[in-house]
């Protein structure tokens, strides 16, 4: 069997990833008061899932194209910091969500609620047309090889808990 190319893990992921974009997305096209759970949870597992992706991107997978692909990354950079910032909105949106919530309330979590789909999914698409297409061209199967066995360390060494 042959391995994964670390950009095909990184295609997974956005495809685990976009399964609760499109749910989130659902729920605030839809938004009601009683759906305001649903946001959270659609919310929690995108962070979820999201935070050992980046960790993988940022620590290993930049870093290998950073010199040969400067601009792209620039780009990537980017998206990344806007992704976070909109997260970190939505997070404290949620964190003090009142119950009942007002109208301005929903208005507000809709708003943030798209904003923050659109951010990953921009970011999805751009980085997949853009940075893994150049990679799949450029770097070898031995290299994507040895890229995905670093990022999977990257994830053992966020996931595992820490000595005592």
């Amino acid at each position: 069997m042959t391995p994964t190319p670390a950009s095909d893990s990184l295609r997974a992921d956005h495809r685990r990833i976009e399964t609760h974009l499109d749910r989130l997305l659902e729920v605030l096209l839809n938004l009601s008061h009683g759906c305001v759970g649903e946001v959270r949870q659609h919310f929690e597992e995108i962070r979820r899932l999201s935070a050992p992706h980046f960790a993988q991107e940022e620590g290993v997978f930049y870093p290998r194209l950073r010199s040969l692909e400067p601009g792209i990354l620039a780009h990537m950079d980017q998206q990344h910091e806007h992704t976070r910032l909109t997260e970190r909105y939505l997070d404290e949106l949620l964190s003090s969500f009142p119950d009942p919530p007002a109208e301005r309330d929903m208005i507000e979590l809709h708003r943030l609620g798209i904003e923050f789909h659109d951010a990953v999914q921009t970011h999805i698409v751009d980085e997949e047309d853009q940075l893994l297409q150049w990679a799949d061209r450029e770097l070898s199967n031995e290299e994507q090889e040895q890229l995905l066995q670093r990022m999977r360390d990257v994830v053992a060494a966020t996931s595992s808990p820490a000595p005592r």
